[in-house]
């Protein structure tokens, strides 16, 4: 393996997000998906409100291939 690829690999590890960091940028567009489903503008996650401009951060950590792609992931078309 070359300087490269260690770097790379050390760089992966240290800027992914973990499993639980993960999860909670699901279950956080899940819940923008439900306010928005409702009407709602914004809704109290976690103790903290938020809106549709959170999207866009927790698709690109929990969803990056769609993201780089250019795609929006299913459920999760901006207006």
């Amino acid at each position: 393996m070359s300087a490269e690829d260690l770097r790379a690999v050390v760089i992966n590890e240290v800027f992914s997000p973990n499993p639980d960091e993960l999860a909670r940028y699901e279950r956080l567009i899940a819940a923008v998906d439900r306010a928005r489903a409702s009407g709602a503008g914004a809704v109290t996650f976690e103790g903290a409100m938020v809106d549709e401009a959170c999207l866009p951060r927790a698709l690109v950590r929990a969803r990056p291939t769609a993201a780089l792609a250019g795609q929006t992931p299913p459920n999760t078309k901006f207006r």
